[in-house]
């Protein structure tokens, strides 16, 4: 099932959520803190996207944003590991560069670390696996605008900044100046947000950032694409994923995936471990235990009952449900509830 596809099933408000607090903004820069993936998620402008927070403890996450022109720049900060898939606003290529990262992660099944940079064109399907926490900034232009600014370049190399498919690039030695460009960049945002009203200065910015990001994608060298078993075992965990989200209120169990999917059991717990590195009840119940936020932040805390919502969703013991949700979240069902 495509992304766009999974995403019209998702339980998630028909509004726009709004972010918990906003710190600043002050002409096209914003800076948003959530306390939920789905709120953070929908902290991103223009992007269509799904968060699953994977890993246990409160969350909290970051956007700052900046739009120059056509060019939006954005710094996304979490503090758990996060399931992401989505896509970028029509017509985006986009940039991304890991400035830290606690552990491993992944883009579009290429393994990710902060020696790399990624990069997607337009109408691209992302995933993208986190780890717990992840720094990392954003640079998504209109593509007619992209190709003509790299339109001049000749050099070897060359041709892969054309390229619109999902790419890991290994930046070793490339990195460091780009990376202290867009430090400067957020600090004299956070101080200073007028300063990118001149236009001078936007022009500055764009153009030395469009330079930069040039310069780190020839010196790079391509990590190769996945292996067709990694392809394989990751098309197994998104099969799973997709009817798990199709039976929204069904206790699927590993016993129905593997009649599902045609697999074993032994077959879904590699799976799960190599491109999720967890194992399918640990997802299964962390899907379970989002889709049950999910619907408690749009709940009416009048007339809800928590318990049959939990029910809905195949958590019948009340209390090891509070226990794992609480460890999932950093709060009760209730504390969650009470927030609406």
């Amino acid at each position: 099932m495509p992304y766009s596809e999974t995403l019209n099933r998702l339980p998630l408000p028909k509004t726009p959520i709004h972010p918990l607090e906003c710190l600043e903004r002050d002409h096209s820069y914003q800076k948003l803190i959530a306390g939920d993936v789905d709120e953070h998620a929908a902290n991103l402008g223009k992007w269509n996207q799904n968060y699953d927070q994977i890993s246990s403890g409160s969350f909290s996450g970051t956007v700052s944003e900046v739009w120059i022109g056509d060019m939006q720049i954005f710094r996304e900060v979490t503090t758990q590991a996060v399931a992401e898939l989505g896509q970028a606003w029509a017509g985006a290529r986009l940039f991304g560069v890991p400035m830290m990262m606690s552990g491993s992660g992944s883009f579009c099944g290429r393994p990710l670390s902060e020696d790399s940079l990624f990069t997607f064109g337009p109408g691209a399907e992302f995933s993208v696996q986190s780890p717990k926490e992840f720094d990392v900034v954003g640079i998504a232009v209109d593509e007619n605008d992209y190709q003509q600014a790299v339109a001049s370049l000749a050099e070897a190399g060359s041709a892969r900044l054309s390229s619109t498919a999902p790419a890991v690039l290994h930046c070793r030695s490339g990195l460091a100046e780009l990376r202290a460009f867009l430090d400067s960049l957020f600090e004299v945002l956070s101080e200073n947000p007028a300063m990118l009203s001149h236009p001078t200065v936007q022009k500055t910015v764009r153009s030395a950032l469009l330079g930069h990001l040039c310069d780190s994608i020839q010196t790079a060298s391509d990590l190769p694409a996945p292996l067709a078993t990694y392809q394989a075992r990751k098309a197994i965990v998104e099969a799973a994923r997709n009817h798990v989200l199709s039976h929204p209120y069904d206790t699927v169990t590993i016993a129905e995936l593997c009649d599902t999917l045609h697999t074993s059991r032994r077959t879904i717990q590699y799976c799960f471990q190599e491109v999720l590195n967890t194992n399918p009840v640990q997802y299964l119940r962390a899907i379970r235990l989002n889709s049950v936020r999910r619907e408690l932040r749009q709940a009416n805390p009048a007339t809800t009952q928590i318990q049959d919502i939990a029910a809905r969703w195949g958590f019948w013991h009340m209390s090891h449900f509070a226990k794992d949700y609480r460890a999932m979240f950093g709060e009760l069902p209730s504390d969650t509830l009470r927030k609406q």
